[in-house]
């Protein structure tokens, strides 16, 4: 779709109460979340965008920033503003799949199953059986993915689950396109309710190098803890390592 086509019959409104810049960013952040303005794709330059609205150039560039700022968009230098090929924001406030919450941003995304197994290994997994409340001896099944986006490589997590809960998930082995959190939800008939977890920086080691395609050192989040129930059973202990070039934490405190 041409640009012009693309910005056709769009309008922000000069005498509401929400700044112009909020409304600009809110219209391109749904052309971008609608696939629309696809990732990798030039956004309109200022100049077609100040004179589409007929609003400042000022006023775009503060929409412009404040999208560079959450991540949906990047500026190359002599080149132009384009969509983000990979989102820079995940936001950890709501409860959702990877691939739901990478969706609704408007991107591409999959996922690639590295194994599922059954473990009895207190000893060697004592974070995850304390997580999930299990008591020693009891076995566990261990999912292992590296979840894409935009075909980059964008982290690697380990679930763990009762065995009672993943057992279905064994034989045979999970698909690949398969949501841990649809299966749980629409399969088991349970409803998650709350995920408590913790992330910490860190640096890739030789392994997790290679599965993330980066450089061996290079920085990364790691992520670890519990998804609950609504009747506030632990359900899945999960363990989250992201590429730190793609990934940053977004919070949002009101009182």
């Amino acid at each position: 779709m041409k640009q012009k086509e693309l910005l056709k019959d769009l309008r922000v409104d000069k005498g509401g109460v929400i700044p112009l810049y909020i409304q600009l960013r809110d219209i391109l952040k749904d052309l971008i979340n609608s696939g629309k303005l696809t990732a990798g794709g030039q956004i309109p330059s200022e100049n077609a965008l100040a004179s589409n609205f007929k609003i400042s150039r000022m006023t775009v560039r503060q929409a412009i920033q404040e999208l560079i700022r959450e991540g949906f968009i990047t500026i190359r230098r002599g080149e132009g503003t384009f969509v983000s090929s990979v989102p820079h924001t995940q936001m950890l406030l709501k409860l959702e799949g990877f691939s739901s919450e990478m969706a609704k941003l408007g991107y591409r995304n999959h996922s690639r199953v590295l194994d599922v197994t059954r473990i009895v290994s207190f000893d060697s997994y004592e974070m995850a059986y304390s997580g999930l409340g299990e008591t020693p001896g009891e076995p566990l099944v261990r999912i292992r993915r590296i979840r894409y986006v935009e075909d980059t490589p964008f982290a690697v997590e380990t679930s763990f689950l009762s065995y009672r809960t993943g057992a279905g998930l064994l034989e045979p082995q999970m698909a690949d396109d398969t949501s841990i959190y649809n299966y749980i939800e629409k399969e088991l008939h349970i409803r998650l309710s709350r995920a408590d977890h913790i992330i910490q920086p860190g640096l890739a080691d030789k392994m997790i190098a290679n599965h993330l395609e980066i450089k061996p050192g290079s920085p990364i989040l790691k992520l670890h803890g519990t998804t609950f129930s609504m009747t506030n059973k632990p359900i899945e202990y999960l363990e989250g390592i992201y590429r730190g070039d793609q990934y940053e934490l977004k919070v949002v405190i009101t009182k």
